[in-house]
């Protein structure tokens, strides 16, 4: 690893505080260059080399958001922090899912953005040292689908990850896959030899949580007849991956990260405590930052847990990864109903695409188990085959000479082509914007950047 000092742009419209930033830095040995603007930061990113950037969220000719998309399409490898005031956390979340690295919410201690500088470092060092996998073998990796940039960026940070001990916090919806990428990152790192123990937080009461956790002595507790040892053991040398890590309890929480400082546990009734040596991965599909300005998770705990932060978007923005993902369940449970040879027709399939799956990929699973239960005798899955809440929510799609062809067992389709039939459907039918966005069950943003995509213009429905 080279000796030489980091090289971190700054991006801020305030000198006053672009000034004491870099001069905090250059006291803790790195080297810094300040723009004053986003353009100014672009001109000089072509004629230099960075390692880092940390630019400020809302800025005024070239948001933080703005120039993170222009970085991303400079040099999608070059990580970027974004500095934002705590109203603003939702657009730093929109910002991870664009790919910023992470984000520091004002006012921040020396302590936390040295150690988000840290964390970028360690994962940018196996990134530039070990070649880039393709996208034939990142699809190796526990078969996740990820053709969509977002995805195949959360999986090579995955794959650098299991390189490295760092604590890992994923964050996602219910059901965007967090628990197997948890398991990819063990199953790549050097402790896969160990186990790799996951426990959903929110599915025991506290009481049993830390008996599970943490073990028990005999006679510690009504029902404790036997000695038992607890995940944390069982994960010994291994990764824990503790789910909806947001639920626990103030009491809960300080004994886990009793247990992450030390090193230590003790089950319960026991005085004796025994060392662990453990991988923490931690999951939650709520805005942690939130809950700890509002009291109700521990900062110090936070920062344990959130070595490095995995942002897997949902199932609604992953484009055609929706499509490959409704194929290869299609063929799992053609297999496991043993119905081959199945088809959705055109006005099944648009429905299908068209839905905005607040599930995400499980919800899709369960949708495609269904079809193929309910598809006919000839193995064709239409409109009355497709799950009720889907239905409910569409309404009926009408076949138009723009529909998307049938899709078959083991075929790809066209999704773009479906996708712009339908988006230019709910324009059609639309009063405003907004209302068009909420019938395809997406942003006004996304819809903006799609119709710029597909070349659509938009006038007003004039339907009382």
């Amino acid at each position: 690893m080279s000796s030489k000092p980091l090289h971190i742009l700054l991006v801020d419209d305030q000198k006053s505080l672009r000034r004491s930033l870099s001069l905090m830095l250059l006291g803790a040995g790195f080297d810094t260059s300040e723009a004053e603007s986003g353009s100014q930061a672009l001109a000089i990113l072509s004629q230099a080399e960075y390692d880092l950037v940390i630019t400020d969220l809302r800025m005024d000719d070239m948001s933080g958001i703005d120039l993170l998309r222009e970085i991303k399409q400079i040099n999608p490898h070059l990580p970027v922090i974004l500095i934002t005031a705590y109203g603003s956390i939702e657009s730093a979340v929109d910002a991870m899912r664009l790919g910023a690295f992470d984000y520091l919410t004002k006012p921040f201690s020396e302590h936390d953005i040295l150690e988000k500088i840290h964390a970028s470092q360690a994962l940018r060092n196996y990134v530039t040292a070990m070649r880039m996998p393709s996208t034939a073998e990142l699809r190796e990796a526990d078969d996740i689908v990820a053709d969509t940039p977002q995805m195949r960026a959360t999986l090579i940070k995955a794959e650098r990850l299991a390189a490295t001990d760092i604590s890992v916090l994923i964050t996602g919806e219910t059901g965007t896959g967090k628990t197997r990428i948890a398991r990819l990152i063990h199953e790549k790192s050097a402790r896969s030899g160990h186990a790799f123990v996951s426990i959903n937080c929110a599915s025991l009461p506290e009481q049993l949580l830390e008996s599970e956790l943490f073990g028990h002595v005999r006679g510690s507790f009504t029902g404790a007849t036997d000695s038992r040892a607890g995940l944390f053991e069982e994960a010994d040398g291994g990764t824990i991956f503790l789910d909806e890590v947001d639920t626990l309890s103030p009491a809960m929480q300080a004994k886990l990260l009793s247990v992450l400082q030390e090193r230590q546990i003790r089950r319960v009734g026991s005085n004796k405590s025994k060392q662990v040596d453990i991988r923490v991965i931690s999951a939650t599909n709520q805005v942690l930052d939130s809950l700890m300005e509002r009291g109700h998770f521990r900062s110090d705990l936070y920062f344990r847990l959130n070595g490095i932060r995995l942002h897997l978007p949902p199932l609604r923005e992953r484009g055609e990864d929706l499509k490959r993902l409704l194929t290869r369940f299609l063929e799992v449970y053609s297999a496991k109903y043993r119905r081959s040879g199945l088809s959705l027709t055109s006005r099944a399939l648009a429905c299908v695409l068209a839905y905005p799956y607040p599930g995400n990929i499980r919800q899709l699973e369960n949708f495609v188990e269904q079809m193929v239960v309910f598809a006919d005798e000839q193995g064709v899955i239409d409109i009355n085959a497709l799950p009720e809440d889907l239905l409910q929510h569409l309404g009926s799609i009408p076949v138009t000479d723009d529909a998307p062809a049938p899709l078959s067992q083991g075929e790809g389709g066209s999704l773009a082509k479906t996708e712009r039939m339908l988006i230019e459907a709910a324009l059609q039918r639309a009063r405003h914007i907004g209302e068009a966005a909420r019938e395809l069950g997406i942003g006004r943003t996304t819809l903006w950047r799609k119709m710029r995509e597909f070349n659509l213009q938009f006038t007003p429905s004039r339907r009382e």
